[in-house]
């Protein structure tokens, strides 16, 4: 319609000559439709709509005499480059193409096919370079070499090519992607500095803008089983785009090997799945596992349906001490979760009469024999203190002191928990304990006579109700579905006992309440709080043993509850020699940072201490590692891994000081490249278009060695064309008179 292309337009410049004859020709024109449309006698508004008409008619037929012509740039043959840029990523392999094939596949089609290769017409013109990109750009002799790779950086492959033709050329540059990349903002940029350049961006797209049948695995995270079985609990995150009927299968692989298996109901329609299952491996130590997602039936990528995961069995020991009043039901209760814990090594003290204690879970016989400890060296020797229905005269000013320098410098864990001699209803206000609670300790609300929660029609108790924080805290989880926890705790057995307190403290988090009923306003029932290294808490109720006694026994939500609460309590509690790291999971080939403290016994920074680190790679081979003290923090130094190969790393650290072994921590890591490219793993069209100065689909290919040719380089020359003969031109003079003749027709004119 236009004889040219947009591109040809936009790149070239339109002409007009100007010559007496045309400018005769039209005032001619415009004189005869004036005078017709004076003598005229229809109404004004008749004549006006028709005047207007005739002259655009007259205009596009008188148009051609002014010569119009479209001053096109030509490349010269063989002066100017253009490079042809492939995606080789893992996303190019998901066979949604034309017959299945491949992105990549098809990429290669499109620039090879010997009948209309885009290759083959560029090279009449260009000289042209080839490369591909995933992670790095590469220049290749032919396309057939390249080979797709982990991640996308479309970012470096447009920083590549500003590099390699910089003085040189370029008139173009024509990407073939489905636009999954690590650096959308940095390529944008650098798009825009190909643009400003005068190096036109061209981009054709491949893939689907939408997958229906898709099913991701989008998380995978093992922890230590709360049982006392050696396993694991791997909780998954799931999403499928399709609607499900049929239940799907979740696998766990050893190498190529099944070595579990389960069936589960998924959601679909875009919604995610939060499920969880109990996995014993077959092996000891630490091992990476598989967990696969059976993909559909009818699912192009089926690259996201399979994650690892590091499973270490080796057991870990979080040391916890309960020091209880006297023998009541909760610490039966209690003691039973955390006992069956395969992390926990649970320790109690019970007073059994003056100066008189019960003894359980103790290394040697000696130990905890005086009762509650009064050293550094032996509370420290634990990660979380659990504190019954004892009443401060229990304690000396000393413990109590230790219990807070236990949990602000040792960087344990301390809860207290409801009773007659807890909170309020003792002299714990004022004391160091008052200060790491997490709320405030109100004399005037003690309770000389515990309140009686019975009501009307005879049932018993009160809801312990978990706050929108509480759902979703860590501890708290009985499942990793939010909708199922809520139900769990709803249908928790009510509670008959509540110490009431003075409030939270500011920092802290209310993570359950006593709602407002018929016994009175709502009331804080449990709280935490960081302090100094550690982590604090109150629950202020005794009754948590009716969550067991009335519930079914296989039901374990008691026990998950008070096992989970004890980990969180432990967790901040460090090793003498303590390797921290945000992740066990590592990308090879990037640098990352390990930091170890050491602590001398009263875990205070120890200086001057010797680090002696090694590193197992995957292989078997053992490496040191070099390590260097931070001079500027005590007690800190640093380690740097750079994995090469992908696999399982197992890093030692052993402190010394004067050749006296401190102590060590050992660490496994899972090497592997995160698998982002094959998530939300579409045509990506929005994006390409915002930094393409053309994008094509495949069915467009064919215009991208005309449009290269258009272009404006330095080398450029040009052609004259006219435009007088535009198909356009024709056919709108045409409608025009023959919309005005309607006109009058419909007005009663002749």
């Amino acid at each position: 319609m236009f004889k040219f292309d947009t591109v040809q337009f936009a790149e070239g410049t339109v002409n007009l000559q100007v010559s007496a004859l045309a400018v005769s020709v039209l005032a001619g024109v415009l004189i005869i439709l004036v005078v017709a449309f004076l003598r005229s006698q229809a109404p004004l508004h008749v004549r006006a709509i028709s005047l207007a008409l005739r002259s655009l008619a007259a205009l596009l037929l008188v148009f051609p005499l002014f010569e119009p012509q479209l001053i096109v740039p030509e490349v010269v043959p063989d002066e100017n480059f253009v490079a042809v840029v492939v995606d080789a990523s893992d996303s190019m392999l998901l066979p949604d193409g034309p017959d299945g094939q491949t992105r990549f596949t098809q990429a290669k089609d499109l620039l090879n096919n010997e009948q209309e290769g885009i290759i083959r017409e560029l090279e009449e013109t260009f000289k042209v370079r080839l490369y591909t990109f995933a992670a790095s750009t590469t220049r290749v002799d032919s396309i057939h070499q390249a080979l797709p790779a982990h991640e996308t950086d479309l970012a470096a492959a447009l920083n590549r090519l500003r590099v390699d033709f910089r003085g040189l050329p370029l008139t173009g540059v024509l990407i073939l992607t489905d636009g999954n990349t690590s650096s959308r903002n940095e390529a944008s940029e650098q798009a825009a500095i190909l643009r400003n350049d005068g190096i036109g961006v061209h981009i054709l797209g491949l893939g689907n803008t939408t997958l229906n049948s898709e099913r991701e695995l989008l998380e995978v995270t093992a922890h230590k089983g709360l049982g006392e079985q050696a396993g694991a609990e791997v909780e998954v995150k799931i999403r499928s785009a399709s609607r499900e009927t049929d239940p799907a299968k979740i696998s766990v692989y050893d190498g190529d090997v099944e070595v579990f298996s389960e069936f589960v109901q998924l959601k679909g329609d875009g919604l995610v799945d939060q499920l969880e299952f109990f996995f014993e491996p077959p092996s000891t130590g630490a091992r990476e596992y598989h967990v696969k997602l059976e993909p559909t039936s009818n699912e192009f990528n089926t690259l996201n349906n399979s994650l690892p995961v590091l499973v270490d069995t080796r057991t870990d020991t979080l040391r916890v001490l309960y020091f209880e009043g006297h023998l009541r039901q909760d610490y039966k209760f209690i003691k039973r979760a955390l006992e069956s814990d395969q992390v926990i090594r649970f320790s109690a003290i019970t007073r059994t009469g003056t100066g008189k204690y019960y003894r359980q879970g103790i290394r040697s016989p000696d130990e905890l024999m005086g009762g509650f400890p009064s050293e550094a060296d032996v509370l420290y020797g634990f990660d979380a203190i659990i504190l019954g229905d004892v009443e401060a005269s229990a304690f000396s000013l000393r413990q109590l002191q230790l219990i807070e320098s236990f949990v602000r410098v040792r960087g344990g864990g301390f809860v207290m928990l409801g009773g007659r001699n807890a909170f309020s209803e003792s002299d714990y206000a004022g004391t160091p304990l008052a200060d790491i609670l997490p709320v405030r300790l109100d004399f005037s609300r003690a309770q000389v006579l515990p309140m009686r929660f019975e009501g009307e029609s005879g049932d018993r108790g009160f809801v312990f109700e978990p706050t929108p924080d509480g759902l979703g805290h860590a501890f708290m989880k009985l499942s990793p579905d939010p909708a199922m926890n809520r139900l769990l705790w709803r249908g928790m057995p009510k509670l008959t006992s509540i110490n009431l307190l003075g409030g939270a403290k500011p920092g802290a988090q209310v993570l359950a309440v006593k709602p407002e009923d018929a016994f009175g306003p709502e009331e804080p029932l449990l709280a935490i709080q960081r302090y100094g290294k550690g982590r604090t808490a109150a629950l202020a109720t005794s009754s948590s043993w009716r969550w067991q006694m009335l519930l079914e026994a296989d039901d374990e939500r008691h026990e998950r509850f008070w096992q989970q609460f004890a980990r969180w309590l432990a967790a901040s509690a460090p090793a003498r020699v303590d390797i921290e790291t945000p992740s066990t999971r590592l990308t090879p080939g990037e640098a990352h940072q390990l930091d170890v403290r050491v602590y001398n016994e009263d875990y205070r920074p120890l200086t001057g201490t010797e680090l002696r680190a090694l590193v197992r790679a995957p292989d078997g081979t053992v490496q040191p590692m070099v390590v260097e003290e931070d001079l500027s923090d005590e007690g800190l130094f640093e380690m740097r891994l750079t994995p090469g190969d992908e696999g399982v790393y197992e890093v030692t650290v052993e402190a010394t000081l004067a050749d006296n072994v401190i102590g060590q921590d050992q660490r496994s890591y899972l090497v592997r490249h995160q698998p982002m490219e094959y998530y939300d793993a579409t045509l990506k069209r929005d994006f390409l278009e915002q930094l393409a100065t053309v994008y094509y689909t495949p069915d467009e290919a064919s215009d991208v060695s005309m449009n290269l040719r258009s272009r404006r380089t330095s080398t450029s020359v040009y052609r004259a064309a006219y435009l007088w003969d535009m198909p356009l031109l024709f056919i709108l003079s045409v409608l025009l008179l023959c919309g005005e003749w309607l006109y009058r027709r419909r007005q009663g004119l002749r």
